[in-house]
């Protein structure tokens, strides 16, 4: 007896979502704010806001990731730069196959 119960699984690229919501995001913006529309363009952002990356921002270069406050002076003075918020050394290790 088949299950009641159906399941549909759609996999897409962070890429591939991001081009997508960028068309959504233009005609949206363009006044095309259509249910639809409106609704894609909620799951797209719900869908890549489950992703998460390990960044921070250090404005005044002292090896710390620096707190939200910060934007400010970056937008003034374009001085952050990207780095990881864990310590090297402090994640997992990558082993090869074959290598100890």
């Amino acid at each position: 007896m088949a299950s009641s119960k159906f399941e549909k699984q759609m996999k897409m690229g962070l890429g591939e979502a991001v081009r997508r919501l960028l068309e959504v995001e233009i005609r949206f913006r363009q006044g095309g704010r259509t249910e639809e529309l409106t609704s894609e363009r909620t799951m797209l952002l719900d869908a890549l806001n489950r992703v998460e990356i390990d960044l921070g921002f250090d404005c005044n270069e002292d090896g710390m990731p620096d707190t939200v406050e910060i934007f400010q002076k970056a937008a003034a003075t374009s001085c952050c730069r990207i780095m990881p918020t864990k310590p090297k050394g402090k994640g997992t290790r990558r082993v090869r196959k074959g290598k100890k």
